[in-house]
Order: C-alpha cells, then structure tokens, then sequence
C-alpha cells in the first residue's frame, strides 16, 4: 500500500501562504490611520513613532508600509508551514518531520496510536510516549484511517489515562531523580520552552515514568512493561 502523507492540506497551506501576505498588507494599508487614533488618546506609549507613521498615509510611505506589512505577513506564512508537522504513514514505520527536524519510528514499536486534543500521540510498547506532537488537523478523520489502513493500533484515547497523576514538588511516591527532572521540566514549560520540555520528558521517561500537560500541570504516571 502507497504510503500516506499527513499534515497541513493543500487548502490549509494556500490560506496561510496568501491569507498571511494579505491580511498584512491591509494591516499596514490601516496603521496609520491607526496611529493617529492612537495618538488622540490622552496618553499613549511610543509616541514618537507613532507620529511618524500618521504621515505614511499616502504615496510612497503608504506603499512602504503595505510593503512590509505584506512582507511580515508572507515569512510569517512560510515559518508556518515550514514549521507544522508533516507525517508519513508506511507499512514499515513513521516519518516525522518538522522544520530541519526528522524522526523515524519503527512499525513494529508501535503499540498505541491516538489524539489528545490536537496533539498526535505514538505510544511504544513500554507506554513511552515516543510521539507527542503538535499536530494540525489531528482530528480529522483522514488521519485515523491512514493509521488504520496501514495496520497501526489506533485507539480511541489514552488507554493508559487512569494512571496518571497530578505532579507536585518532592513528591514521596516518586524517586528523587524524577522529582529534579519534573520541577526542571515545569520551569521550562512556565517560560514557554517547548524544545526544553520535551528533551526533559525524555529523560522522565529513561527513567521508568512518563508525562503529560495539562497546561502547565505535569500529570505523571509510571511505564507499563508489556
């Protein structure tokens, strides 16, 4: 069977690659009439600036601004979809990749395969997660039937959910070395370090335990040899 190929759609990718470049354009067509209603408040910071751009409201100011609005908008676009999760779907295995970024996961390590809000998630069969990602259109069905079709276990939800349980700092169940990666792995998730986050999930779950988010509450729970 071919194999399949998920991630952002056709449609999806012509939003953000014209929608972007556009919808910046007209911000920066707007932003000097923005600047001056701005500036009719009583106070209002970057003032300065802001009395400068109330002057690009025409000529070749106007088209400078639409210029750069346009192109902030197009390399937003491009980090976008340079940026979302692609994944491929064989018989023999999963190929992620995202950005520079690739990842490959055998078929035959795979044990559970499910969606967690809109996230895909790739269980191994020790219950680690090996795939934990941001997926967009996690939830449509053309995803679930790729895994199905090609033989993955795909469930319903996390069969292991009733595990988990909520972290909290120097918890006694739990042995001092997952403590010190945890409170670590919260602080990098308060700052907004996915990247960090993740690298420290992984060392969780060298460990004998693995987690999950809940926002910024770590839920933990111990890994299920089978």
């Amino acid at each position: 069977m071919a194999d399949d190929e998920l991630g952002l759609t056709r449609g999806d990718r012509a939003l953000l690659l014209v929608g972007l470049p556009v919808a910046g354009g007209l911000a920066g067509w707007g932003l000097p009439s923005a600047a001056r209603w701005l500036l009719s408040l009583p106070w209002v910071p970057f003032a300065g600036p802001l009395r400068l751009v109330r002057h690009l409201d025409a000529g070749w100011g106007l088209l400078a601004v639409v210029a750069a609005g346009v192109l902030l908008g197009a390399g937003l676009a491009f980090v976008a979809v340079h940026e979302a999760l692609r994944v491929t779907v064989g018989d023999g295995g999963l190929t992620l990749v995202r950005g520079e970024t690739r990842r490959t996961v055998e078929r035959r390590d795979v044990d559970a395969v499910f969606v967690d809000g809109r996230l895909l998630v790739v269980l191994d069969r020790q219950s680690r997660q090996v795939v934990r990602d941001r997926f967009d259109n996690a939830g449509s069905p053309r995803v679930e039937r790729a895994f199905r079709e090609h033989g993955y276990p795909w469930v319903a939800q996390d069969p292991y959910a009733q595990l988990y349980r909520r972290w909290v700092p120097d918890l006694p169940d739990l042995p001092a070395a997952v403590n010190a990666v945890l409170a670590a792995r919260g602080k990098a998730l308060e700052n907004k370090s996915g990247t960090d986050a993740d690298e420290l999930r992984d060392e969780v779950q060298k460990l004998g335990y693995t987690v999950r988010d809940i926002g910024t509450v770590q839920h933990w729970r111990p890994l299920v040899k089978s």
